[in-house]
C-alpha cells in the first residue's frame, strides 16, 4: 500500500517557486549551525541553572521546562535538515543519472 501523498513541503515550494538558483548545501549547512548554537545555549542555561542557589525541587521544574523548551525551538531546524538531505541527495542521484 502507498502512503497518502500531501501537497508539497514549503521547501519545495520554495526551490520549485524560485526565480533563482538556490544553495542547498549552503543552507544545509546554516541549518546545522543554527541547531548548534541552540545546543549550546540550552547546555549553558543547564549549566547556569545547576550552579545557581535555586531550590533542587524549583530547578528540576526548570532544568524540564528548558529542555521541553529546547525541544520544541530545536524540532522545526531538525525537520528541515532531514528534508534538505533528501533534496541534496535527490539532486546528487539525478546529476549521476545525467552524467552516467
Amino acid at each position: 500500500m502507498s502512503k497518502p501523498q500531501h501537497g508539497p513541503s514549503a521547501l519545495d515550494r520554495l526551490v520549485v517557486g524560485a526565480t533563482r538558483r538556490f544553495d542547498l548545501s549552503a543552507l544545509l549547512q546554516e541549518t546545522i549551525r543554527t541547531l548548534s548554537n541552540l545546543d549550546f545555549e540550552y547546555r549553558h542555561e543547564l549549566e547556569r541553572l545547576s550552579s545557581s542557589r535555586t531550590d533542587p525541587v524549583l530547578k528540576k521544574q526548570i532544568a524540564e521546562s528548558l529542555m521541553i523548551r529546547h525541544r520544541e525551538r530545536r524540532q522545526p531546524y531538525v525537520m528541515l535538515v532531514a528534508e534538505l538531505q533528501k533534496h541534496l541527495a535527490s539532486a546528487a542521484t539525478g546529476n549521476l543519472r545525467a552524467t552516467g
